[in-house]
């Protein structure tokens, strides 16, 4: 159990996707937009593991491929399409 490390990937993880979702997002072409997402759930999911007591290897199986797809394709969903420009209010 890593808690300083784990806390660190999680905050790591959570501001790279929030500057991934609102400068890169409505900017960037598909996959510059997609690749940093995917990091960030990387680095989340492998954080809440890491503060976890003992957590076994099903556990990574799942998780880091689990939030590596399922954070951009969260985004998508709240976003729109990466690219558009004003995909919280078209301009």
């Amino acid at each position: 159990m890593n808690v300083a490390v784990g806390v660190g990937s999680i905050a790591l993880g959570a501001a790279m996707a929030l500057v991934s979702a609102f400068v890169l997002w409505p900017r960037s072409p598909r996959l510059a937009a997609v690749s940093p997402l995917a990091l960030a759930g990387l680095l989340v999911g492998a954080g809440a593991l890491l503060v976890q007591d003992h957590p076994g290897p099903g556990d990574w199986l799942i998780t880091l491929p689990a939030l590596a797809v399922f954070t951009p394709l969260h985004f998508r969903v709240l976003m729109g399409p990466p690219g558009t420009r004003g995909a919280y209010g078209r301009s």
